[in-house]
């Protein structure tokens, strides 16, 4: 019996672990799929990019590497949290351990005082004289029973002046990351910043650039096409059934990915015939955009009019898509969970405010994102 069912288990892991690696193999073949596509359409991608003005082609650049350095800075936040957790943890060990070795030295000043009261009892002349037996016998017990104990009560204080040092040395380590992270971040915020201010400037650049309504109507017209482009690329690599289970289900019981106002409604004009296929969610920059669901990532980058730009898998057909990121923090393939951070707010693609963009598609059409939260 006991052997049938060690071969039920093994038969079980072998099935998860060749399951794994079929899924596996799967999410790679789409992701490649993916690749493919786009490439067969890069021509008129490569097309389109060459119409970047100068000052937009150095948005566009100005924008990634701002991605990067906050990509880095959320790290190195993420890496203070722990580092300042770790101390408190350390900090509290070394606390108790203080307390131990004091309660240590109390019980063994105890043993030693009452070894010491002991001892006017001269121990060779307990042995010489031995009228009573009984007595010489529990005094000689005593003597023995508080050896063994003040033994023992040292070999523990030993212990923790041992573990007490190596607690403290722990805690100053972990101060100097401490000092050290803290001096990245400084460096790290002071590039943003400066970025953001020469982003600001370029906006304002681009903004002069494009005062003319025909450009303008015409660009809004292109980005938005840009936009299409990829998503039907994207859409006609998925050609197999995904794995999971889309949005459907989840309909006016999604969470907001970010906290701030609609500025945006869904299918209201915008310029020249183009509406507006999601909406926009004014908040902060750097505010954390969380998925609206499990999903998978399949698009991060820059689009112009858009933005870094992160399009979500959730299966059967509906994708998430979020622009104007500061930055996207998984990286193309990546499984993300609900309400997982996955970006931070931000003004890329020539946004003159942050804000997020959001739309949701399903079977490739925008549909209203307002009706799936709560």
């Amino acid at each position: 019996m006991a052997r049938w069912l060690l071969l039920v288990l093994l038969w079980s892991l072998s099935a998860n672990a060749m399951q794994q690696s079929a899924d596996q193999a799967e999410t790679e073949a789409r992701l490649e799929a993916i690749a493919a596509e786009l490439q067969r359409r890069q021509a008129a991608i490569e097309q389109r990019a060459e119409k970047l003005s100068l000052t937009e082609q150095e948005l566009r650049l100005l924008e990634l590497q701002i991605s990067t350095v906050t990509n880095e800075l959320n790290t190195t936040r993420n890496a203070l949290r722990e580092t300042q957790a770790r101390i408190s943890e350390l900090q509290q060990q070394q606390q108790e351990l203080e307390q131990r070795q004091q309660q240590q030295l109390q019980l063994l000043a105890r043993q030693l005082d009452m070894a010491y009261r002991m001892g006017k009892h001269d121990f060779i002349k307990l042995v010489l004289n031995q009228e009573d037996p009984a007595r010489f016998e529990r005094l000689l017990g005593y003597y023995g029973y508080l050896n063994r104990a003040r033994l023992a009560e040292v070999e523990e204080l030993k212990t923790i002046q041992s573990e007490l040092a190596q607690v403290t040395a722990d805690l100053e380590s972990q101060r100097q990351t401490l000092a050290e992270q803290q001096q990245e971040q400084r460096v790290q915020q002071g590039v943003v910043q400066e970025q953001q201010r020469e982003q600001q400037q370029l906006i304002t650049r681009l903004q002069r650039e494009q005062t003319a309504d025909k450009q303008r109507i015409n660009q809004l017209r292109e980005d938005q096409e840009a936009l299409e482009r990829v998503l039907e690329a994207i859409i006609a690599a998925l050609r197999d059934e995904p794995r999971l289970d889309g949005l459907q289900a989840l309909k006016g019981q999604l969470s907001w990915p970010a906290k701030g106002r609609v500025q945006q409604v869904f299918g209201k004009p915008r310029s020249g015939g183009v509406t507006w296929k999601g909406i926009t969610i004014e908040a902060a920059a750097g505010t954390p955009v969380t998925a609206i669901a499990d999903g998978r990532v399949l698009f991060a980058n820059w689009l112009r009019g858009f933005g870094l730009v992160l399009v979500l898998d959730h299966g059967n057909g509906y994708m998430s898509l979020y622009g104007h990121n500061q930055t996207i923090i998984p990286s193309v393939g990546e499984t993300v969970r609900r309400n997982e951070t996955v970006a931070l707010v931000g003004q890329s693609g020539g946004r003159s405010e942050p804000g997020l963009y959001l739309e949701i598609r399903a079977k490739g059409e925008a549909v209203n994102p307002t009706q799936w939260f709560r």
